[in-house]
């Protein structure tokens, strides 16, 4: 493996990004949620949100200049992942301009990759963690110092932008260090920097939090986000039922008429915890009812847990939270306030004109995504090659890892597994450029053997 940069592998890495973008063109403007709002105004106004870390809204302030313009955002978020998906395949041997390009076009084409290029939102991230994280583990010796600690910061940045993908780094930390054990080629410097990644996001969201809020926390919020999965799944309601002529929770007068929906209990516009009881005592009783559930409901508890983990493996339609947004929301305000001069292109996207409608599309991908799962082990068997072994396995690991740090411990939803499920077309595709080149090998004459017939010859 090399660490030289051809001038012409940058010119093809933009031109891939550019493919992976298509989407904001097709519907007219960047992909927006109402949590987008978050990231852009704390941004901007350089304030850190309560629900979420900063970090993702400091990424997005270069990008759209500041308050100027949200288009290149996602042309920059196509570029930075076709730099991962380069980075992955010198890592594992397989980079050459041609199939590199041919591989971004098949993704950009039949996988829910392009959906969260053009999304402003840190799902983005997601696969860029994993990725990356494999291949400073496995492709240490493939990059120059420099380039390592680009990717470094890359990843840190992915890890350090959402609360699950913390959980998803510590996942995919502890995964590398059995691998270490287990196999052979050890590179000490790249199992401790993987290792080190998720802890040093942790110390960051940690110490930018007590800095600017004063609360060595990872969320404000993040008690109410477990109180919402423990009330839905059954514990917290029958805690609460069970102790509520003990206490004086403020929730206990409410709780019989909020909805058994984690989703629905957090954000109903019409009945919500938050609109019977103050954030500040919410966020506290919160804490202290979902301990006291455990506690009483273990079993309960993990069973729940386990189910919604299986439902969240099974839950990835691509576009599902793509809506239009009304007209009060908070993403709408935001564009209103910072950029007035797109809010025509942004009011006749697809997206808010409700005609963003992908039933069709997310048919195709479920079955590319079941027959790359077939296809990707059936190659894996036929390489025989240890290091694709290793990179089926750390997706493997990234997919649960994703869907217990989201459906069991917050909500199942499609987007949070969308985000991350695109990698199985992505090694299909790598296990197949691979083959054909194992094969192609097989069938050409080795240097020795045309030096012997040349000899025979003369």
């Amino acid at each position: 493996m090399t660490a030289r940069w051809r001038p012409t592998d940058v010119g093809v890495v933009i031109l891939a990004g550019a493919l992976l973008a298509w989407v904001a063109l097709v519907n007219g403007y960047p992909l927006l949620f109402n949590d987008s709002a978050r990231y852009i105004d704390g941004g901007i106004r350089r304030y850190i949100p309560s629900e979420a870390p900063i970090f993702y809204g400091a990424f997005l302030i270069p990008l759209h200049l500041d308050g100027v313009s949200l288009w290149p955002v996602p042309f920059a978020q196509g570029i930075l992942l076709a730099y991962i998906l380069q980075a992955t395949l010198r890592a594992l041997d397989l980079y050459s301009p041609g199939p590199f390009l041919l591989l971004a076009a098949f993704l950009a084409l039949f996988s829910a990759a392009p959906w969260f290029i053009s999304f402003v939102m840190p799902d983005f991230f997601t696969a860029i963690c994993v990725l990356g994280m494999f291949a400073l583990y496995r492709g240490w010796t493939a990059f120059a110092p420099v380039e390592r600690t680009f990717l470094v910061g890359i990843v840190l940045c992915g890890l350090a932008s959402h609360i699950s993908h913390i959980a998803l780094g510590l996942g995919l930390a502890a995964f590398f260090v059995v691998l270490y054990w287990l196999r052979k080629p050890r590179v000490k410097p790249a199992l401790l920097t993987v290792v080190a990644l998720p802890f040093v996001a942790i110390t960051a969201v940690l110490g930018m939090n007590l800095v600017a809020k004063g609360r060595l926390q990872l969320t404000l919020d993040g008690p109410v986000m477990l109180l919402a999965r423990s009330f839905a799944d059954g514990p917290a309601y029958e805690y609460l039922r069970d102790h509520c002529d003990q206490h004086h929770w403020q929730l206990c007068a409410v709780y019989q008429r909020l909805p058994r929906d984690s989703d629905q209990f957090l954000w109903s516009t019409t009945n919500n915890a938050w609109m019977y009881v103050p954030g500040k005592e919410l966020r506290s009783e919160a804490g202290e009812i979902t301990a006291g559930a455990v506690r009483e409901h273990p079993e309960e508890a993990l069973l729940a847990a386990v189910y919604n983990t299986s439902k969240q493996l099974i839950t990835f339609r691509a576009g599902v939270d793509f809506k239009t947004w009304p007209e009060e929301s908070r993403i709408v305000e935001v564009m209103h306030r910072f950029f007035p001069r797109e809010d025509g292109q942004y009011e006749q996207s697809l997206q808010q004109q409700g005609r963003l409608r992908l039933d069709a599309i997310n048919n195709v991908y479920s079955l590319i995504v079941l027959l790359s799962l077939v296809g990707a082990i059936a190659l894996v068997f036929a390489l025989r090659n240890a290091t694709f072994t290793e990179f089926l396995l750390t997706i493997t690991v990234a997919l649960l890892a994703n869907a217990a740090a989201t459906g069991a411990l917050s909500v199942v939803a499609d987007r949070y597994q969308a985000r991350l499920i695109w990698l199985l077309p992505l090694a299909f595709a790598i296990f197949l450029l691979a083959y054909q080149r194992q094969r192609k090998a097989a069938v050409m004459p080795s240097p020795q053997s045309v030096q012997s017939i040349s000899g025979g010859d003369a």
